[in-house]
């Protein structure tokens, strides 16, 4: 069996290959919680599949806290801040445990598990990062010996295999952008910007008003309509309507982001070492959009890239590329190590 978590910002999702066949999980790191009386206790009861009691209440996860915020007014809360642990917050670390438990089977035995992640301080010790290292150790809880591979570099895996190549990745995440430069399956360069698409979610929020008035009057930003709208776009080449065009010019503004960054990171000596042209790769679930390419196509045009790329490329499944290829990752550690002691 092999299995792979990634912990992205707005979902957790993995990806087990047992036997011939390939099981995906996904889970959303958004809540509910609900201050319970009588009544609102035997509703969720009813209703909701995925609740727990806690200090302040209940918790409710899962696609039904979404109803349930409609209809209750309240507005969904997210156990991570724009991707970060919420410091103080046991409640939400109890949470992020019970993902991880259901993303993760219980192994017979000690096994390895990829781990789709980008610490805070690469200088650091993945499990001395203090926001990764407590994510490392539910899996270690599991019975998983965790093996870290960055976003980029998964993604690179997935579209160049074991059998190596050149890529730039761009994985386009919930909160952050991550990119990687992989020469020959070795990682030369790595970065991530804090745009995702939950910034993108948010300028949309404020430009249609879209706020949900509190029972004590307050009224609080609501994106949940936003995203939920916004997963159901299947294309960014047709404009429908005012909003469809704005979210186009968000991505394009994000493409122009990653790709001036990436320009200035690209020094003489880290070229000197790449082939040309360059193939440009993108997944994650922001990636998803028929023409997402198209707009970093074009984008690539105006940036002046100090090296030339090949057509850019889509992943297939955006949400679970990353997980691909940290499986691939998986196969070539287990691989080396057999080679090792066949020497």
């Amino acid at each position: 069996m092999r299995i792979a978590i990634e912990f992205g910002g707005c979902e957790f999702r993995s990806l087990r290959r047992d036997g011939g066949r390939l099981l995906a999980r996904r889970a959303s790191t958004d809540y509910l919680v609900v201050q319970a009386d009588q009544v609102r206790t035997r509703l969720i009861e009813r209703q909701a599949e995925q609740f727990a009691r806690c200090q302040d209440g209940m918790i409710v996860y899962g696609p039904t806290a979404v109803d349930l915020a409609e209809l209750m007014h309240i507005p969904m809360q997210s156990a991570l801040a724009d991707g970060r642990l919420r410091h103080d917050d046991p409640v939400s670390r109890q949470f992020l445990g019970a993902l991880v438990e259901g993303l993760l089977p219980q192994p017979q035995s000690i096994a390895r598990c990829a781990v789709i992640a980008c610490p805070a301080n690469p200088d650091r010790p993945p499990l001395e990062d203090e926001e990764l290292g407590f994510l490392l150790r539910l899996v270690k809880l599991r019975g998983y010996e965790p093996e870290v591979i960055s976003p980029g570099m998964a993604l690179a895996l997935t579209e160049l295999g074991e059998a190596g190549g050149s890529a730039v990745a761009v994985k386009l995440g919930g909160t952050q952008v991550d990119v990687s430069v992989v020469h020959e399956t070795r990682e030369w360069l790595r970065f991530t910007l804090p745009r995702g698409g939950v910034h993108l979610d948010r300028n949309i929020a404020h430009l249609d008003d879209s706020f949900l008035r509190l029972h004590d009057g307050r009224e609080a930003l609501n994106m949940q309509p936003i995203r939920s709208w916004r997963h159901q776009v299947q294309s960014l080449n047709l404009i429908q309507d005012p909003r469809t065009l704005e979210l186009r010019n968000q991505y394009r503004e994000l493409a122009y982001l990653v790709l001036h960054r990436l320009r200035s990171e690209l020094t003489p000596t880290l070229r000197r070492g790449l082939p040309s042209p360059l193939p440009l790769v993108l997944g994650g679930a922001l990636a998803a959009p028929i023409g997402t390419e198209l707009l970093f196509s074009q984008v690539a045009k105006t940036v002046d890239l100090p090296i030339q790329l090949a057509p850019v490329r889509q992943l297939h499944d955006a949400h679970f590329a990353a997980l691909r290829g940290g499986l691939i990752q998986l196969d070539r550690l287990a691989n080396g190590r057999r080679r090792k002691a066949a020497a």
